[in-house]
């Protein structure tokens, strides 16, 4: 099974680019949905009331994740302390999620798993990539995306100084994608690229591969 990461940067494209390929046959594992769920764990929404007080939960006592993210993305040292805490107490069980669903994966036969965790090189899991594909875009645009999510370009720099920058994300991956066309023009760029990615990787498309196998492929 070919291992695909995928980087970037915020309202970059990257959900599109995964979308995509799992119109072209890949499976997608989407870091960000499974730590929303243990995030919804009652046993982690007690821990994190307790830490952070009540003003993290919306009118029906469930923690609102807007609230949540305007605690912990910030420039000042409490807000790091905060975001510090967030991820150790979220960031286990989800690589331990991450890695039973590639297993799985590899296991049923399944040729390509995208891998789309925001903090790709900050947890290691590029090792366990054949290929890492940087999705950017102008900031400009950018912006224009984020405002029709109904954030601010001040909730985007605050998200941005929170990642690897965009520099060393492009430095460390296999395939930088510019995306500030149409959705036509991304979407023929994915579709070439995809069709030279199992010849790159015969190995890994070889059904006796397996992602354990190497010393690149050893998880984190």
């Amino acid at each position: 099974m070919i291992v695909l990461g995928i980087v970037g940067t915020p309202a970059g494209g990257k959900s599109t680019v995964a979308k995509m390929l799992v119109e072209l046959g890949a499976t997608w594992i989407n870091a960000d949905l499974i730590a929303r769920a243990v995030l919804e764990r009652s046993d982690v929404q007690a821990d994190l009331l307790q830490h952070y007080g009540a003003s993290i939960v919306n009118s029906d006592g469930v923690i609102d994740r807007a609230k949540l993210a305007g605690m912990v993305f910030g420039d000042d040292d409490a807000s790091r302390r905060r975001l510090d805490y967030l991820e150790s107490r979220i960031h286990p069980e989800t690589k331990k999620l991450i890695t039973n669903q590639l297993l799985e994966f590899e296991k049923r036969g399944d040729a390509v798993a995208i891998l789309d965790v925001p903090l790709m090189f900050k947890s290691s899991w590029d090792r366990y990539c054949d290929e890492i594909w940087c999705v950017d875009a102008d900031k400009e645009i950018r912006i224009g995306r984020v405002r029709s999510r109904g954030w601010t370009p001040e909730h985007l720099q605050a998200r941005e100084k929170n990642q690897l920058n965009i520099a060393e994300k492009k430095r460390l991956s296999t395939q930088v994608i510019l995306n500030n066309g149409t959705l036509t023009e991304l979407n023929d760029t994915i579709s070439t690229l995809w069709s030279s990615l199992a010849t790159r990787h015969s190995a890994a498309s070889d059904p006796d591969h397996c992602v354990e196998s190497t010393g690149r492929k050893t998880l984190p």
